[in-house]
């Protein structure tokens, strides 16, 4: 089997330690979606973090008083060893090398699902938000750094490199994620860059 770009890449995008993580950038995006997390979360919460990296969303998150469990996953195994390095003093955080569109989890497991900046690298993204929207029970927090098209079409473009690089239309993401039991999303951050939205399930 062929590994994915991200599986294959050696150099780690984004901070790798934990003398780094101040210093992660999208600040007022990443504030948007934790302060919704801490919000809605308790001591019995399960997170889970598809596209965790190196752990950033762990360290910040339990340094501003999350309270409950975080289950990151990520297939690059590089960044998933760092993770665990990071944060090896911490018994509520557990990290996965996982392909995202095949996760080793209950459906409906997790209270609050969150992926940042994932599915705009991905071929597209059918099977991962799929498989996500199976996992939550909840909310699933989405955070995309390609903000979708209210009028064009998706469009899927495949950098040099082996990764994606993708626009998708709004309309039919919504439609995909209501085909997938949430309601209409709450926008919850948007910048010139970035946005945030939230699916809250439909019980």
């Amino acid at each position: 089997m062929n590994k994915t770009y991200w599986q294959r890449i050696k150099k780690i995008e984004g901070p790798g330690s934990k003398e780094e993580f101040d210093q992660v950038g999208q600040k007022n995006t990443r504030n948007a979606f934790e302060k919704f997390i801490l919000k809605n979360s308790n001591k019995n919460s399960l997170l889970l973090d598809a596209g965790c990296s190196t752990g950033v969303e762990a360290f910040r998150l339990y340094n501003k008083g999350y309270l409950g469990r975080y289950f990151g996953v990520d297939n690059n195994l590089k960044a998933i060893k760092l993770a665990r390095k990071n944060l090896s003093d911490n018994q509520k955080v557990k990290f996965f090398s996982f392909d995202l569109s095949k996760l080793n989890f209950k459906s409906n497991y997790f209270d609050i699902v969150l992926t940042k900046d994932v599915i705009e690298h991905h071929q597209y993204y059918v099977k991962i938000l799929s498989e996500l929207s199976r996992l939550t029970k909840k909310f699933l927090i989405l955070s995309m750094f390609i903000k979708p098209s209210f009028f064009l079409g998706d469009k899927i473009t495949l950098h040099k490199d082996g990764y994606y690089l993708n626009r998708y239309n709004q309309g039919k993401l919504f439609r995909f994620m209501a085909k997938h039991h949430f309601k209409k999303p709450k926008k919850i951050y948007e910048d010139w860059q970035d946005i945030v939205f939230v699916f809250e399930k439909v019980v």
